[in-house]
């Protein structure tokens, strides 16, 4: 039988296209335990979040110190930041495929999307609070306090006032890896800035290094991690809470509602129930994801090979959660519902 060109380039295609069909030329991978070891439960209350075959998977890794995640829920895709490289990475759900979003970005960190859809961006060199619009400008929401430049923005939240709570604890300014070395200008601190004001208000100083941040469900109690130890050393890791007056622009005197021993705290999420999920940093057996309670009450663990830095809740249904762990991106299914 003759075979045409046009005959032998289609089965070429063809075959071409079957050796990288999954479904008929599957790859092995090596053996492992399954379900995964990385749940620990320490309370009852925490195993009606546990899903015992849902799988830890690392679904990316090539960052030199990743943060900041946040998912999009229309576009199925989570945003995240490469620090060192100064880049803003994208993660689409749909293919499981990472890529390069903004590049030369700041150094961003933490990254939250307002509830116009627009994505809000923590930057520590040039410090500031930036906002990138429909048309692809950038407007720049804060940059300093009473004359002086901003330390190097953190994380932050978004409000339905239009208002951004962000932290400003300075880590892009210690050293020339995550942003560029300087002296602070103004002690580390948490802010409230929206569209109407020159500057931002200063809300507190209470955190020592004013870290990671998230909001309870009803928007009322706001929660900010202090990664104290770092720089001061006679001071705990801590979580503290304040109750945050109705328009965003004030806090009670706060409470340091978590102490850490031999573990830190970085970025968070709040699930629906009001749980805390926080990653954490302590070596084996303590790096990866605590969850607390609203009352600060431990009640599980999720168990990661590498520190990890923040969390968000992804998904259709916002059950996975995200972990951004230094070098890698892992998700697992849980129980919970991010709000």
């Amino acid at each position: 039988m003759t075979i045409g060109r046009r005959q032998f380039l289609a089965g070429t295609v063809a075959l071409t296209a079957a050796a990288s069909s999954p479904s008929l030329f599957a790859r092995a991978e090596a053996p492992e335990r399954y379900p995964n070891d990385c749940w620990e439960v320490l309370d009852e209350r925490f195993e009606r979040y546990m899903l015992f075959n849902s799988p830890l998977q690392r679904i990316w890794s090539g960052g030199l110190w990743l943060e900041g995640p946040v998912w999009n829920a229309v576009g199925r895709f989570a945003v995240f930041s490469d620090i060192p490289r100064a880049r803003q990475m994208r993660w689409d759900e749909a293919s499981n495929t990472v890529s390069v979003l903004r590049h030369k970005v700041g150094h961003s960190n933490g990254n939250a999307f307002d509830d116009h859809g627009r994505l809000i961006a923590c930057e520590h060199s040039p410090a500031r609070v930036v906002r990138y619009e429909w048309d692809g400008s950038v407007t720049v929401l804060a940059n300093d306090w009473q004359g002086k430049r901003l330390n190097a923005p953190n994380d932050l939240v978004t409000l339905p006032n239009g208002g951004i709570i962000f932290t400003d604890p300075g880590y892009g300014a210690h050293v020339d890896y995550e942003g560029h070395k300087r002296d602070l200008d103004i002690e580390p601190a948490v802010y409230y800035v929206d569209d109407t004001l020159d500057e931002p208000l200063r809300l507190t100083t209470a955190p020592y290094k004013p870290n990671g941040i998230a909001l309870s469900p009803d928007r009322r109690t706001l929660y900010v991690t202090d990664t104290a130890p770092s720089h001061y050393p006679d001071q705990p890791p801590a979580i503290f809470r304040f109750m945050l007056a109705e328009d965003g622009k004030a806090v009670s005197d706060g409470e340091r509602l978590v102490e850490g021993q031999g573990e830190g705290y970085d970025g968070m999420a709040v699930d629906k129930d009001g749980n805390l999920w926080v990653g954490t940093s302590g070596g084996e057996g303590k790096d990866g994801v605590s969850i607390f309670t609203a009352e600060g009450e431990r009640i599980g663990r999720i168990l990661l090979p590498e520190v990890c830095a923040n969390v968000c809740f992804a998904g259709e249904d916002r059950n996975r959660l995200l972990m951004t762990a230094s070098r890698s991106i892992y998700t697992l299914y849980t129980g919970a519902r991010g709000i």
